[in-house]
């Protein structure tokens, strides 16, 4: 099948009327959630919820992390798998508010924690079992904090930090979608810091193909 995968121009306008409406309440598999003003919404586009149902179908782990958890939906979503000990973290602090009401919406899905962090930046040193990264690649007009940066050097810095906090049997998970551009694919961005990478669930739709990779430290790189 042939897509013809859109601009980020052309997303940006169509996030743009979901801007408009914050903030707004939604639900997603059965979590109540606030969209807050300059939070990016979980409501918005195919990743969200494709991402969201492969998570859905994942084993529990005892310690997750949720980088970028925007609202807190996917951290909300490790707890509701089972995991015990979940942590959200985001580099807007507009979100990590809103994320740390929803926790309160949801008190069938206690305790989950919130915090500020640039990545990794004021996380404690510890190491999780599983990690859940909607990694931001768009947009770049200052919405949400985001700018020209764009998804590879976020990518390239999380992988330079994130050795720190993980353990061999680490799985992390991080969504693509064709359309943000092959610049921005983990596939080709994580083996320079000695991961390897597998696609694990993939979907396709009008913008093109979409993918979630399992990553984790290559073992065979250190033979």
């Amino acid at each position: 099948m042939t897509h013809n995968p859109m601009s980020i121009a052309k997303r940006e306008s169509e996030l743009a009327v979901y801007l408009d409406k914050q903030p707004y309440m939604t639900q997603l598999d059965g979590i109540h959630l606030e969209i807050a003003k300059n939070v990016f919404p979980s409501d918005f586009g195919l990743t969200s919820c494709f991402f969201g149902d492969f998570i859905l179908q994942q084993q529990a782990a005892p310690t997750a992390l949720d980088m970028g958890c925007g609202s807190g939906y996917f951290a909300l979503l490790l707890k509701k798998i089972g995991c015990t000990d979940v942590l959200g973290v985001d580099f807007n602090i507009d979100a990590v508010k809103c994320a740390a009401a929803n926790s309160q919406r949801n008190p069938d899905l206690h305790p989950t924690d919130f915090l500020h962090s640039d990545l990794f930046a004021n996380v404690p040193v510890t190491t999780f079992d599983l990690i859940v990264f909607n990694f931001n690649y768009y947009p770049s007009n200052g919405d949400f904090g985001l700018n020209s940066d764009g998804g590879r050097e976020i990518l390239k810095r999380f992988f330079s930090e994130v050795d720190s906090y993980i353990h061999d049997n680490t799985i992390i998970y991080i969504p693509y979608s064709e359309f943000v551009g092959v610049e921005h694919d983990p596939r080709h961005i994580c083996p320079a810091f000695g991961f390897s990478v597998d696609i694990v669930a993939a979907t396709a739709n009008h913008n093109g193909e979409h993918y979630v990779y399992k990553i984790m430290k290559d073992k065979t790189a250190a033979l």
